[in-house]
């Protein structure tokens, strides 16, 4: 079980790097564990307000990422396709 534990915790640092080096404006999320991997449930706002986009996550590809900036960017162009109509922070 701490194997576990420590497994959710760093996939967890790493989901919210990425989401934040998408540029997300707001957003929340749930990191679920699942027998095919990870399912990622993010809360972001939009135009219209806040939205809900779920997503598989391989937990291979998320490990990976830990160490792999390759894996990462994987990460960050399928996500940033899927949160699309989230809202991004303004360029400064």
């Amino acid at each position: 079980m701490p194997q576990r534990v420590a497994d959710i915790a760093q996939t967890r640092v790493v989901v919210e790097r990425v989401l934040d080096e998408l540029g997300l404006a707001a957003f929340l999320f749930t990191l679920e564990p699942k027998e095919s991997g990870w399912q990622l449930t993010v809360e972001c706002a939009g135009d219209g307000g806040w939205q809900t986009v779920t997503l598989p996550v391989d937990a291979d590809e998320l490990r990976a990422s830990v160490h792999d900036p390759a894996a990462r960017d994987r990460l960050r162009a399928a996500w940033t396709k899927r949160l699309s109509g989230c809202a991004r922070r303004s360029a400064a």
